[in-house]
């Protein structure tokens, strides 16, 4: 009987058990993510106490210093700042067969973007709040947008420090911004401005070891 039963079985008992098991796979991933990041955070704060530690040190005083402004300059630090943050979404009710394929986002909009907060004076950008550093890698698999591997979702929020009015000036005064938010294509952009901003160091969000793999001192 237990034989029959399981050659009887429809495809929607199927379906329902493949739910049940990519539910938990996401539920155990979610879980070993979560203790990651503790692991992460507590090395980091290790890190902090062990560098503080090394100031009453003359002799070695230099080095730190050092050591310091190459891990800011590399994105291995948090920082903060005056700061602009830009929330870019599709189109409302995006209708494929009706609207134009720039109604919705795409990873060349998000770069373009990037690219104009750079130019126009950003020190630090964070997107969907993970740090960009000089190996970014923000692209399109099909309709969906990844940023170093992990799939991202609207909106999409785009974080910078610098300076605020050059910031704000850049985007709003930008052709093909003003292009995309027009009505009949419809991309929503929202604007704010904010004199305290914090973006996270590169180190809390990813593992930046595969990024510099192919990279070897001279």
């Amino acid at each position: 009987m237990v034989k029959q039963w399981a050659f009887e079985r429809t495809d929607g008992d199927i379906n329902i058990i493949a739910i049940r098991q990519a539910k938990q796979d996401l539920e155990d991933e979610e879980a070993q993510n979560k203790v990651l990041q503790s692991q992460n955070f507590t090395l980091e704060d290790r890190k902090k106490t062990l560098l503080s530690g090394f100031n009453d040190d003359t002799d070695i005083g230099e080095i730190i210093a050092e050591l310091r402004k190459n891990a800011l300059l590399a994105g291995m630090t948090d920082v903060s700042g005056s700061g602009i943050i830009l929330t870019l979404d599709d189109k409302l009710n995006y209708d494929p067969l009706a609207d134009p394929i720039e109604s919705v986002i795409h990873d060349s909009t998000i770069n373009y973007v990037i690219n104009l907060l750079w130019s126009s004076g950003a020190r630090a950008i964070a997107f969907n709040g993970v740090r960009l550093t000089a190996v970014s890698e923000i692209n399109c698999v099909g309709p969906t947008i990844l940023c170093y591997g992990v799939r991202q979702m609207p909106p999409y929020v785009i974080s910078a420090i610098g300076p605020l009015e050059t910031m704000s000036l850049a985007v709003e005064s930008d052709s093909y911004l003003a292009h995309l938010t027009q009505k009949i294509i419809g991309v929503r952009l929202g604007i704010v401005t904010t004199e305290i901003l914090e973006i996270p160091s590169f180190s809390r969000t990813r593992d930046f070891i595969p990024y510099i793999d192919l990279l070897w001192m001279p």
